[in-house]
């Protein structure tokens, strides 16, 4: 099971925040940076079109929308993987409910998925409280084994991937252990957004 990790310092930053922002911004720039992986042009995961497909036909979340049919077509797409019991999630889905709203009359698109959810007896309860106190705008769906190893083995919450209308990986952030950094800011997801709807 994966379970949120205490906050540390993070380390191995080259770049300071406002700088980071600037060069996915223009898509100049492929680096490692601690939590941050900013990418143009590299092998995706198993996106297109299996993974797609599949995305496509899970079940939504009681009490939020579902994936609707051949949307993720052609379309640039920012997927997350989350869990109700992960407070970075929570900050996370507002920050994406920010950008649901920024980019609602372009082609991009917003889901998330759910992994790594069981936790003890509570779990139906607990995600009902998640959803109603997140409001997700965008689709929010139920994760398999499946999925999350069709992307690469989703072993982090929250985990985020950026993939162009073709399909290619343009953004990813994953939590490490031991952080402060537990989830990307609202200019990093503005930032990796832009480049999306600009590549491919």
């Amino acid at each position: 099971m994966v379970r949120k990790q205490e906050p540390g310092r993070s380390h191995n930053l080259d770049f300071s925040r406002r700088q980071l922002v600037a060069a996915i911004a223009t898509g100049l720039v492929s680096s490692v940076c601690g939590e941050m992986l900013y990418a143009a042009g590299k092998a995706s995961p198993a996106f297109y079109p299996l993974a797609r497909e599949l995305v496509t036909a899970l079940p939504a979340v009681a009490g939020a929308n579902a994936i609707k049919a051949n949307s993720l077509h052609d379309k640039p797409v920012l997927v997350t993987f989350f869990a109700s019991w992960c407070p970075p999630c929570f900050e996370e889905f507002s920050h994406l409910n920010l950008l649901h709203k920024k980019y609602s009359e372009t082609a991009l698109r917003i889901i998330a998925i759910n992994v790594h959810e069981q936790w003890d007896e509570n779990d139906a309860a607990r995600m009902e409280k998640f959803i109603s106190a997140t409001a997700p705008a965008f689709p929010v769906v139920k994760g398999s084994e499946q999925i999350r190893h069709l992307f690469g083995g989703i072993d982090r919450i929250p985990t985020v991937y950026g993939f162009d209308k073709v399909g290619e990986l343009h953004y990813r952030f994953k939590h490490r252990r031991g952080s402060s950094l537990t989830n990307a800011s609202i200019d990093e997801l503005d930032a990796a957004a832009k480049l999306l709807l600009n590549a491919g």
